[in-house]
This record gives C-alpha cells, sequence and structure tokens, in this order.
C-alpha cells in the first residue's frame, strides 16, 4: 500500500499533478485553503519523500520483519504529527485523512503481526 501510495510522489510530473488534485479536492470539499505555488526546491522535496518512501515499502515487502514493523509504526506516528503540525500552520485540513491512514497503519505495524508496507 505504502508503495502505490508514495510512488506518484517519487515521480516529477505526476507529484505536481497529484499537489493539485489535493487542493483540488480541498476546494470541493469547501475548506478553501489558498493553493500554494510549489517552487522548485519544494518539488524536490517532495520527490525526495516520495523515492525514500518507495525504496522502504520494497526494503518493508523484502524483509518483513517485527524491528522493522515497529520502525516503521514510529515513522507513522512522527509522519503524523508533522502533518497535524503543517494543519495548525495553515496546511489544507483534507491532510487529516493523511493523519488518520498513518495512524491506522501504526497501529497496525503496533501491534499486528509483521507485514510489508
Amino acid at each position: 500500500m505504502d508503495f502505490a501510495v508514495t510512488l506518484p510522489f517519487a515521480l516529477p510530473v505526476i507529484s505536481y499533478w497529484l499537489l493539485g488534485y489535493i487542493y483540488h479536492l480541498d476546494q470541493v470539499m469547501l475548506m478553501a485553503s489558498p493553493i500554494p505555488t510549489f517552487e522548485p526546491v519544494a518539488m524536490l522535496f517532495v520527490n525526495i519523500m516520495g523515492v525514500l518512501g518507495v525504496v522502504w515499502a520494497l526494503a518493508r515487502i523484502a524483509t518483513p520483519t517485527e524491528a522493522l514493523a515497529r520502525m516503521d509504526a514510529l515513522a507513522r506516528i512522527i509522519v503524523a504529527a508533522l502533518i497535524i503540525h503543517a494543519i495548525t500552520w495553515g496546511a489544507t485540513p483534507v491532510l487529516w485523512l493523511f493523519v488518520m491512514t498513518e495512524l491506522m497503519g501504526g497501529a497496525v505495524q503496533l501491534f499486528g503481526r509483521p507485514c510489508p508496507a
């Protein structure tokens, strides 16, 4: 699942479109967050995040150990906290959907048996 979600962010053209879609969803849901301008350096970091997410997902698929599951859970909790921080600084409230998926995925990794990302 993580592989499919992070792969679009690793690809420059698709990541730009996906970010635009997230803000379009924001507009449709009448949250009316301002649509930011995505500068080249910001998009570089989006793409780096996507590549790291893809590589981590592949590592988890190749080696589904309990230790990696625990690290994955920790990372998900940190990512959820970072998303909440971004929302409090004005990012679109649509990102609450990502907070929920990160926390649910973290719970599965912590309390379930180790499974690939």
